[in-house]
C-alpha cells in the first residue's frame, strides 16, 4: 500500500497535467484573447515590437531558472517522502514494541525465603542485650520512642518496640506495640497501658532468595507503595522536570551537545528519567548517536502511551543498583533490603540519598566496597536537596552527620546459605525450578534466626579453639542440625566450620559412622518389648564374633570390662560390651528393623558392628531418627518449609508435621528419660556442670580411631545433633565428649534453653528405686536412682532401707 501511494504522488508531481490538456488550455486562452478589446491587443503588440530581442532573452532565462528550482523542490519532496516511509514504519514498529513490552511487563522475580516468626513468651529466659541484638538484626531502629512501626526505644531496664505487621501461610498479623522488661532473667511482656500479655511475635525475617537460573534480585512496588521521600530525592537528582516534559528534555540535550562539542568527544548525556528507563529495559549501553536517536524516539512514544506514574514505578523497580556474586540487585526495594536489612518505607533521608546517589555508578558508590566514595556521593545528593529547598539547613546538617550503616552483604549467605540449600532441596520435589526462580513465591520456613546465628558462632568459635589446642586438628570441619523439640521444624543448620559459605553442606553430605549415637534407639527398642527396663542387668564382658572369614573382638572405650551392670548405667557410660549383650538378647534383625522404623532410609546390612555405630548417616539423618524420641511422639519427621504463598498472597502449599511413629508415647518418653542419665552420671557430665539447673537428655558418640566426634543434646525446646571430623577421614585427638560436646555447650549458653518437662505421658511412671535391692526405695535410702518405667514393668517390692537392731 505505501508503494502505490508513493508512485501515484510521484506521477502527479512530475507531470501535473497531460499534454492534450495543456493544448486545450492554450486554445482556450487564445479564444479568450480574441474576445478581448482591440486596444489591449494593439498595446501588447506595440510593446512586443519595441524590443523583441531583449524581451525574448530575459523571458527564457527566468523561466528556465524558475522551472529548474521548481523541479528540484519537487524531487526533494518526493525523495524525502520516499525516505520517510521506512522511517515511519520504523517508528511504528518501535511504538508497537514499547506498548507490547511495557503493557505485558513481567519481571522475573526470585522467590523469597523467610524465617519462622520469633514468638517471645512471658516467663521465657531472656537477657535484655540479646533482645536488643535481635531487634537490631531485624532492622528495627532504636530512638527516643517506638510510636512508628519498625522503631524501638530502650531504658536501663526495659525495651519498647512497635512490631511490624506481616502475612504468612497462617494468615495476616497486625502490628503491635509492646513493652519488654526483665525480671531475674525472665521476660515480662506488657501493652503500652501496662496490661500483661502472654506473647509477642517478631515478624519473619527475609533470609535469602531462590534464584535458580535467574540472575536478578528484585522486589516489585506499585506507584502507591513508593515512599514520597524517595520520589522527591530521585527526581531532584535525576530529572527535575519529569512531570513536565514529554519524554525528552530539550534543555538537557542542548547542554549535552554543547559540552560534547567543546570537549571534542561524547562526555555528557541529556537523558531524562524516561530515557534512562528505555535504555535499561530495551537498549544496550553503547554510546552512539544511532542508539541515542532510538532512545529519544522510544522515550517520546513511552510518554505518549503511558502515565508518568507507570513510568516512574517501572524505573524504581528496574534500575540496577548492585552486584552480589552473580546476582544483580534491581530496584530500590530490593536494594533497601540488601544494604539496610529493612523495608524501603522505613529508610531515612540519608539512606534514600545513598541509594539514589548509587544510580550514577552502582559499583563505584557501593557502600560495602567503597564506603568513603559512597558517603561523598550521598552528601552531594543531600546538598542538591538542600539547594532545591527540599531539606532545611538544620535537617541537611543533621543528615550529613549520619554515618553509613549498611549490613554486611556476605553475612546473609554465610549465615543462611546452608539452610537455603535445605529449602531448595525440599521444594524441588514439589515446585519447578523455573517457578521458584521467577514467580516471586513467598516461602516460610521453620528457621530461628537467633538459633542459626548462635549455631554458626558456636561452631566457628569452638573449632578455632580446638585447632589452637592441637595443631593436628587444623582443617577440622563440622555440622549442626537444630530442631524444634515438639514439632520437628529445623531451627538451624550449619554445614561447615568455615566463616564463609563453602557450598558443601556437611549436614546433608557428610555421611559418616554414627558411633554410640545408635545406642539410645537400641535401648528404646528393648524397652518397647516389655521384657527390659532400665534396671535390667547386662553383661559387660568380652566376646568374639565371626564376621565372614574374620574374627571381630570389640572393646569398651576404656579397654576395661565392668561385669554385670544395670541397663541405664550401660547407656549412661556408653559400654560397648554391655550394649552388644543387649543386642544379642534383643536380636540383631530386630535392631535393624527398629532403625528403619525410626526413619533410616539409607540401605545397610545388619551386622553386630551396627549395634556399636558402624551405620553411616549424615547429621541430618541422625537428627531425624532422634526426633520421635525428642518429641515423645509429637513428630516423626523434620520440617523445613512450613508454607508457600504466591505473589498474590494465596497459599499454594502447607507442610504439616507427621506423627506416624511406630512406638508408643510411653516408650518414647521412657527412652528420653533414660537419656537424662547420660548427663547426670554418664559421658555428658561436662555439659551438666555448665548448666546445673538444666534438665536435658544427651548422648556422646565416638567412632574407631576417633575419626568422628558426635553429640546429641535434647532440651525442652531444642534437639541438637553435632558432628566434628576431617573431610579426609583422618584420626582425631578428640572424642564426642571433648569435641562436639563443647560446641553444644557454647550453643546452649547463647540460647538459654528450657529444661525438659518432668511430666510423663499416660502409660509410664517415674519411681525411685534402690540399686542394692532393686526395689522401690524410700527417701531415706542412699544408693538409689530415679528411673522411668512402662506401667506394669516397674519393681513391685518396696524397701525402707532400715538397719536391723
Amino acid at each position: 500500500m505505501p508503494s502505490i501511494v508513493v508512485i501515484t504522488i510521484l506521477a502527479a508531481m512530475t507531470d501535473p497535467k497531460p499534454k492534450s490538456q495543456r493544448r486545450a488550455t492554450t486554445k482556450s486562452s487564445a479564444s479568450s484573447s480574441k474576445a478581448a478589446p482591440k486596444k489591449t491587443t494593439q498595446k501588447r503588440k506595440s510593446k512586443k515590437r519595441a524590443s523583441p530581442s531583449r524581451r525574448s532573452k530575459t523571458f527564457s532565462l527566468a523561466g528556465f531558472c524558475k522551472q529548474l528550482m521548481l523541479r528540484f523542490t519537487k524531487w526533494c519532496f518526493v525523495v524525502g517522502l520516499i525516505l520517510s516511509i521506512p522511517f515511519a514504519l520504523w517508528v511504528w514498529w518501535l511504538d508497537h514494541e514499547v506498548v507490547a513490552s511495557f503493557s505485558g511487563q513481567k519481571w522475573h522475580v526470585p522467590s523469597e525465603v523467610y524465617s519462622a516468626p520469633i514468638v517471645l513468651k512471658s516467663g521465657d529466659p531472656w537477657v535484655k542485650k540479646d533482645l536488643e541484638v535481635l531487634l537490631t538484626q531485624a532492622g528495627y531502629r532504636f530512638g527516643r520512642n517506638s510510636q512508628e512501626v519498625g522503631w524501638a526505644a530502650r531504658s536501663q531496664t526495659k525495651i519498647s518496640a512497635h512490631l511490624r505487621p506481616y502475612k504468612d501461610h497462617t494468615g495476616a498479623h497486625k502490628s503491635e506495640r509492646r513493652i519488654f522488661s526483665f525480671n531475674n532473667g525472665r521476660l515480662i511482656i506488657q501493652t503500652v497501658s501496662g496490661q500483661s500479655v502472654e506473647s509477642a511475635i517478631l515478624e519473619p525475617q527475609l533470609i535469602g532468595h531462590l534464584y535458580g537460573g535467574n540472575t536478578e534480585g528484585r522486589e516489585i512496588l506499585t506507584y502507591e507503595q513508593i515512599p514520597q521521600e524517595l520520589i522527591t530525592t530521585l527526581l531532584a537528582v535525576e530529572d527535575r522536570a519529569f512531570f513536565h516534559h514529554f519524554g525528552i528534555s530539550i534543555n538537557g540535550i542542548a547542554r549535552a551537545v554543547w559540552v560534547n562539542f567543546v570537549e571534542g568527544e561524547r562526555r555528557q548525556g541529556g537523558s531524562t528519567l524516561t530515557q534512562q528507563l528505555i535504555k535499561n529495559m530495551y537498549l544496550s549501553s553503547e554510546r552512539t548517536y544511532t542508539r541515542k536517536l532510538k532512545e529519544v524516539i522510544m522515550a517520546i512514544l513511552l510518554e505518549r502511551r503511558f502515565s508518568k506514574e507507570d513510568i516512574l514505578a517501572a524505573y524504581v523497580n528496574e534500575i540496577y543498583l548492585a552486584q552480589f556474586g552473580n546476582k544483580a540487585i534491581h530496584g530500590f526495594a530490593a536494594a533497601s533490603k540488601h544494604f539496610f536489612g529493612r523495608p524501603i518505607n522505613e529508610l531515612n533521608i540519608a539512606e534514600y540519598a545513598l541509594l539514589v546517589g548509587m544510580v550514577k555508578g552502582p559499583s563505584l558508590y557501593n557502600p560495602n566496597r567503597n564506603p568513603e566514595r559512597a558517603k561523598v556521593r550521598r552528601d552531594v545528593v543531600l546538598s542538591l536537596l538542600h539547594e532545591q529547598n527540599v531539606l532545611s539547613s538544620k535537617l541537611y546538617e543533621r543528615a550529613k552527620k549520619i554515618p553509613l550503616r549498611v549490613v554486611d552483604e556476605q553475612k546473609s549467605r554465610s549465615l543462611f546459605g546452608d539452610y537455603l540449600d535445605l529449602v531448595s532441596f525440599q521444594l524441588s520435589k514439589d515446585f519447578d525450578k523455573d517457578m521458584l526462580a521467577t514467580e516471586n513465591l513467598k516461602i516460610y520456613t521453620g528457621l530461628n534466626v537467633r538459633a542459626q546465628e548462635a549455631a554458626v558462632k558456636a561452631m566457628q568459635r569452638q573449632v578455632a579453639l580446638l585447632e589452637k589446642q592441637d595443631r593436628k586438628l587444623k582443617g577440622l570441619q563440622g555440622a549442626i542440625v537444630v530442631t524444634d523439640t515438639q514439632n520437628g521444624q529445623v531451627k538451624a543448620i550449619v554445614g561447615s566450620s568455615s566463616s564463609v559459605y563453602s557450598g558443601f553442606n556437611r549436614a546433608l553430605g557428610a555421611v559418616r559412622p554414627i558411633g554410640s549415637l545408635v545406642k539410645p534407639p537400641l535401648y528404646m527398642m528393648a524397652i518397647s518389648t516389655g521384657r527390659f527396663t532400665w534396671l535390667s542387668s547386662l553383661n559387660d564382658e568380652r566376646k568374639r564374633y565371626k564376621v565372614g572369614k574374620d574374627i571381630w573382638q570389640p572393646e569398651n572405650y576404656d579397654k576395661q570390662v565392668h561385669g554385670t551392670v544395670p541397663m541405664y548405667l550401660a547407656l549412661a557410660k556408653s559400654y560397648n560390651l554391655a550394649t552388644l549383650d543387649l543386642a544379642e538378647k534383643l536380636g540383631f534383625d530386630r535392631l535393624g528393623e527398629g532403625l528403619r522404623q525410626l526413619g533410616v532410609e539409607r540401605p545397610f546390612t545388619m551386622r553386630p558392628a551396627v549395634a556399636l555405630g558402624s551405620l553411616e548417616l549424615s547429621p541430618f539423618e541422625v537428627a531425624r531418627i532422634y526426633q520421635p524420641i525428642a518429641s515423645m511422639g509429637q513428630s516423626s519427621q523434620l520440617g523445613i518449609v512450613a508454607g508457600v504463598l504466591n505473589a498474590q498472597g494465596d497459599v499454594l502449599k502447607e507442610f504439616s508435621s507427621k506423627k506416624d511413629v511406630p512406638f508408643t508415647d510411653a516408650v518414647l518418653a521412657t527412652a528420653l528419660d533414660g537419656m537424662t542419665k547420660v548427663s547426670s552420671v554418664g559421658t555428658a557430665r561436662r555439659a551438666q556442670s555448665h548448666f546445673p539447673n538444666l534438665r536435658f537428655a544427651a548422648k556422646t558418640g565416638t567412632t574407631n580411631e576417633q575419626r568422628d566426634s558426635w553429640f546429641v543434646g535434647i532440651t525442652g525446646d531444642y534437639s541438637t545433633t553435632i558432628w566434628l571430623g576431617d573431610d579426609e577421614n583422618k584420626p582425631l585427638s578428640i572424642t564426642g565428649g571433648t569435641g562436639a560436646q563443647k560446641v553444644w555447650i557454647d550453643l546452649m549458653t547463647q540460647l538459654n534453653p528450657k529444661s525438659l518437662s518432668s511430666n510423663l505421658p499416660k502409660g509410664t511412671r517415674r519411681v525411685q528405686v534402690s540399686l542394692d535391692e532393686l526395689a522401690i526405695a524410700a527417701d531415706r535410702c542412699e544408693n538409689k536412682e530415679t528411673l522411668s518405667f512402662l506401667v506394669g514393668t516397674e519393681p513391685q517390692a518396696k524397701t525402707s532401707c532400715l538397719w536391723p537392731f
